[in-house]
């Protein structure tokens, strides 16, 4: 099997998570995943926006797991249009509760495809409560980004 971080085809990374499922390859399926959330974003500019895109990414794939068929977020992408990418983050970052997004995948150990990782990651581009809850919220899990 070539390296999954030599992939460019979302489509190819999909059908290799499919197969991995399949096979009970959690490791691999996580990987290819992650090789994939970093492809999706390629078409933008800004980080954050850029790094959004996966974390959707990431979360619709576990919507998709969790309902047996593929599934969008679709209020989440209703927000990005509507709000922007800045306010989507500031809301889940301050938020009182988890999203499912944030549960599911700190479920599977993926903090660097959470919202709060984004805003602790670009922490200047945020409110000084955006940040601090993003904090807390990884904290909580023990899961705070070096430097953070």
């Amino acid at each position: 099997m070539k390296p999954i971080s030599s992939y460019t085809s979302i489509s190819d990374l999909k059908k290799l998570m499919a197969n991995a499922k399949r096979a009970g390859r959690e490791d691999v399926y996580l990987e290819a995943l992650v090789r994939r959330c970093d492809l999706e974003g390629l078409d933008y500019d800004d980080p954050v926006e850029r790094e959004f895109v996966g974390v959707l990414a990431a979360y619709e794939e576990f919507l998709a797991e969790r309902n047996g068929k593929t599934t969008t977020a679709s209020y989440t992408r209703r927000k990005m249009r509507d709000k922007g990418i800045i306010q989507c983050l500031e809301d889940w970052a301050t938020a009182t509760h988890e999203t499912d997004g944030f549960q599911a995948l700190m479920s599977k150990r993926l903090t660097h495809l959470t919202g709060e990782h984004i805003v602790l990651k670009y922490p200047d581009r945020f409110s000084p409560e955006a940040v601090a809850g993003a904090r807390r919220r990884l904290a909580a899990h023990d899961a705070l980004p070096e430097g953070a």
